[in-house]
């Protein structure tokens, strides 16, 4: 992308707003790659040191059957080391659990498979497995910023949830018990594609559409992930439907399973009691949420709930702003403003917009 112009024009923009309201998994194709908005499912945890290999294995166990599961699609995968794409299967990509015995627990393990062969394009089908490697030596044990995290990141095609919604939600509770997380989003989002450099327009992207829909999710792991005041680990971002409020969370609160069960049922907010938290659903299935219709009331109750632990620090600034670059991203003011969008006396994206009729939505679930 180039910073000099911009990604796409006022009539591009609108045209693509319309077509995610009619079907919200949607591609903008600009001639040489295409932006996508794709459902996604996020688990961001920790684990202990002495159980890095474990950990490790039961990543590989969790992207096998996610393949199996959406029935085997990708085209390209990257080495765990070099990070280089190459095509699924070949043999320039080690087999990963060889590469487990090999390694040790100070070394990161990132491996990431996808359906889309263009690397600058947004994925259909895709997941990004990072943990973090173990610190081991004092100076990063005395560190005071809260512990990395570690992730497991999907997207899927949109029609193949609404055909299989069981079966995903099995796969999802199966894998809550099994990497015990921290924090898990479920909705809608861009999905990022493979090169790096490509997340500098999906940034431009989202801070337009952002703007029109309330249920359009913001989730980048590799900056999100990060041991610091700006990034996840340090509090949590508002749910736009599905979500996990681990015990850990829930403490910091200082209230009961049963007294979020009850705000949550109130608010029409399914519920799934885990191991270690709870799992929430705000309605039947993912949605956009299109501004013109209103802030959705069950996100306002969540949120009401979940604003103490809100991380209004969180970064999604992304790249950030170039000199002559005419593109607008978020900047740390209006990132706060999108973080609180939420609450009763925000004004995002105007305060006109919200005058609106925000006590039901006029959105059918499709």
């Amino acid at each position: 992308m180039s910073t000099t112009q911009l990604p796409f024009t006022e009539d591009e923009l609108s045209d693509f707003t319309s077509a995610l309201t009619e079907w919200p998994s949607t591609a903008f194709d600009n001639g040489y790659s295409e932006v996508a908005v794709s459902p996604f499912t996020t688990f961001y945890f920790l684990y202990e040191p002495h159980s890095w290999r474990d950990t490790s294995l039961l990543m590989v166990d969790t992207h096998e059957e996610f393949e199996r599961l959406t029935g085997h699609p990708y085209r390209i995968a990257t080495h765990p080391v070099t990070e280089r794409p190459h095509r699924y299967g070949s043999k320039r990509v080690p087999d990963l659990r060889s590469l487990i015995t090999k390694m040790k627990g100070s070394e990161a393990f990132l491996f990431s498979f996808t359906d889309e062969e263009n690397t600058n394009s947004s994925p259909a089908i895709a997941g990004c497995f990072y943990r973090k490697r173990d610190y081991l030596n004092k100076r990063d044990r005395d560190d005071d910023r809260p512990p990395a995290y570690s992730y497991v990141q999907f997207y899927y095609r949109w029609q193949w949830w609404l055909d299989h919604q069981e079966d995903w939600r099995r796969f999802l509770l199966s894998t809550i018990e099994k990497l015990r997380p921290e924090q898990v989003y479920s909705g809608f989002s861009i999905a990022n594609p493979l090169a790096f450099e490509a997340r500098s327009e999906i940034s431009v992207w989202e801070r337009s559409l952002t703007e029109r829909f309330y249920g359009l999710d913001i989730d980048y792991p590799f900056g999100m992930s990060m041991g610091m005041d700006e990034s996840l680990p340090a509090g949590l971002k508002p749910p736009t439907w599905g979500f996990f409020l681990a015990d850990h969370w829930r403490a910091k609160l200082d209230v009961s399973r049963e007294h979020v069960v009850a705000v949550a049922k109130a608010a029409g907010i399914r519920v799934y009691d885990c191991k270690t938290g709870l799992w929430l659903e705000l309605g039947d299935e993912p949605r956009l949420y299109p501004v013109a219709d209103g802030v959705p009331p069950m996100h306002v109750a969540l949120n009401a709930l979940l604003r103490p632990l809100r991380n209004d620090a969180l970064d999604l600034v992304g790249t950030g702003q170039w000199d002559g670059d005419p593109n607008v991203r978020f900047n740390r003011r209006d990132a706060k403003r999108w973080l609180g969008r939420f609450d009763k006396e925000s004004d995002w994206p105007n305060a006109a917009a919200r005058i609106r009729k925000n006590a039901v939505s006029r959105s059918e679930p499709t």
